[in-house]
Order: C-alpha cells, then structure tokens, then sequence
C-alpha cells in the first residue's frame, strides 16, 4: 500500500516538471527567435509586472479609441446637419436675390415717372411709411397744394373730404410747406395768401387747416367747379424751378363738363410745362368723390384722369353713398353761402 502511494506522488512530480521545463523552453526558444543576437540581455529584461501594465494600458487605449470612434460618429452627424443648413441657406439667399432682383425692376420702372429726388427729400423718403388708403401716391414732394372744389354739391362727402386731406398729410410726414385754395384761386388762410407764401409745416398747422374747413361756413369762396384758375394761381405763385410740388384737386364734379373737357385739360397741359426744361412744373392728382351715376360724373372723372396721367399724378376715386352728385349752384335756391 506505502509502495503504490509513493509511485502516484513520482509520477505526478515528473509529469509536473516536465511542463515547466517545456514551458521555460519555449520561451527561451522564442526570445532566441525574436533576439537572437543577445539573449541572455533580454531574458535579463523580462519583467512580468511591465507586461500586466501594458496590458492594462492596452485595454484603457481601447476603451479611448472606442470614445474616439462615437466622437467621429457624432461629428459626421453634426457635419451632415451642418450641410443641411448650408444648403437651406444658399436656397434662402438665392431666393432674397431673386426677389432683390424683381423688386430692382419694379423700382426702375417706378423711377421712370418720378420726379428727380433733391439730398433732403431722399433723407425723408428713406423712412417713408405709405398709407394704404391712399396707396399709390408718390410722395417725393416738398410743397403741397389742396385746390378744393368748396361748391354745393360738396356738402354731403366734405367729411371723407377732410379724412382724405389728412391721409394725404400722414404720407408727407415732413414737408416745408403748405397751401390750401378752392378751385377759383381763393386761398384758405389770408395770412399766407400770396406769391412765394406757404404755410408752415407744423403739427398745429394741419391740425388748424383741419379745424377750419370741419365748418364749412368758415370758408365762403366762390367755386365754379373747375380747377383751371386755382392750378393757373398755384403755380404763378408757387412754382420755383428745382421747386418739388404736389398739386391735389379734390372735388365730386366739374362745371359744363360735357363741353370744357379737352380744353380744359390742354390749358392745364399748357400751365404746368416748364417751357425752357419742358418739365412738369408740378405733379397734379385727382380725388373724385364719387355719387350718383350720370354723365357729369363720367365726364368728370374721364377728366380727372387725364389731368393726372399727363401731370405724373395718381387719381383716386371714393364712392360716396347716397351723395347725388353735380349741383349747378347757378339754379338751385340754397347755395348762397358759397358767394362771397
């Protein structure tokens, strides 16, 4: 029994040291392989605590390159995202050009009808803000003159008349004058009657030229409704080469149109025509308050069109409801408070 033990523990130390003498071999061979010139210098420098430390560092290297690798991922994201925007951009911009460039051909076909603009006026015009109810209407002017038809037949749409007087000076935010006259010449304020002489633009100006005409009675100039003699005063007064004017004649109706028409609008064409330059001396617009159908009417509002295409102006026309249209004062028994 003590002889069989003794062989089992000889067996097992033989077989064991014969792994390790294989195992120190081999690694004697492969150190031979890999320096062969020196071997016994580098078995002299293997220590097993480096290679537990490489490898420690192998795999922290891993894990880093790892992160590296999801950081790439990321910014390849980003950079794709990032091209989206670019691309959205150079669509948007060359959207704005397009839009710069329609916006360029509608101001030059503007420019071809507008007056040449002085230093000042352009100042002003940068921070223009136009009012739709009275669209469409330049405002490059420096000087502005209502020529008001003050006859009977007035009397009904004279408060759209005053509103419509006050948009026209919301959209002239700074001018250096103004002029109020009716269709005969007559001017509304005395103390600025006269050659070269305009009312101030102030705030209490317009409000006062405003608050004077809300009562008609206040104003008793005789109206022939035709604006021949207010724009041949507006202009022997007030017209100055270089001089920047708008003329507005505001009326509902225009005397014995059927037969003056064309002569009327050659005299205009005629007043208005700076006879060394051959320029308008003024730009001239048209408001017709609109009543009743008839052929006044269509005759006078034929005419104010033609006043205001020949003149560079714009003509308007606001209906007025229930307003019966042309009074010939000449005939009808109450309007007496018109003469002077």
């Amino acid at each position: 029994m003590k002889k069989a033990n003794r062989r089992n523990t000889d067996i097992f130390s033989l077989a064991f040291l014969d792994i390790i003498a294989c195992g120190f071999g081999a690694i004697v061979l492969l150190l031979l392989i890999v320096k062969p010139d020196n071997p016994a210098s580098l078995i002299e420098s293997i220590n097993i605590n480096e290679l537990f430390s490489l490898q420690d560092q192998k795999d922290s290297l891993a894990v880093e390159l790892e992160k590296l690798d999801q950081i790439e991922l990321d910014l390849q994201e980003a950079s794709k995202s990032t091209n989206k925007l670019i691309d959205k951009s150079i669509q948007n911009l060359i959207s704005l050009k397009q839009q710069v460039s329609i916006l360029s051909a509608v101001q030059d076909t503007l420019n071809v009808s507008q007056q040449t603009l002085t230093e000042e006026m352009e100042r002003i015009l940068k921070n223009q803000v136009r009012d739709e109810e009275v669209g469409g209407i330049p405002v490059d002017s420096e000087y502005i003159i209502f020529i008001i038809d003050n006859s009977g037949s007035m009397e009904q749409p004279w408060k759209l008349l005053l509103k419509e007087m006050q948009n026209i000076l919301d959209i002239h935010p700074q001018i250096k004058g103004i002029q109020v006259m009716n269709d005969q010449g007559a001017y509304l304020i005395k103390g600025y009657a006269g050659k070269n002489k305009w009312a101030p633009d102030t705030i209490s100006t317009r409000k006062g030229i405003i608050e004077l005409l809300e009562v008609r009675s206040n104003w008793r100039a005789q109206s022939l409704s035709n604006p021949v003699n207010g724009i041949k005063t507006a202009i022997n007064n007030h017209y100055k080469p270089g001089r920047k004017i708008s003329i507005y004649l505001l009326g509902d109706d225009l005397m014995n149109a059927g037969e003056v028409v064309d002569e009327t609008i050659e005299e205009i064409d005629r007043l208005n025509i700076d006879k060394l330059s051959g320029a308008k001396k003024a730009r001239i617009h048209g408001i017709v308050f609109a009543g009743l159908p008839n052929a006044n009417l269509i005759n006078y509002a034929n005419f104010i069109r033609q006043v205001a295409y020949r003149n560079d102006g714009t003509a308007l026309f606001i209906p007025v409801t229930g307003h019966g249209g042309w009074v010939d004062c000449t005939s009808a028994g109450n309007c007496g408070w018109i003469r002077d």
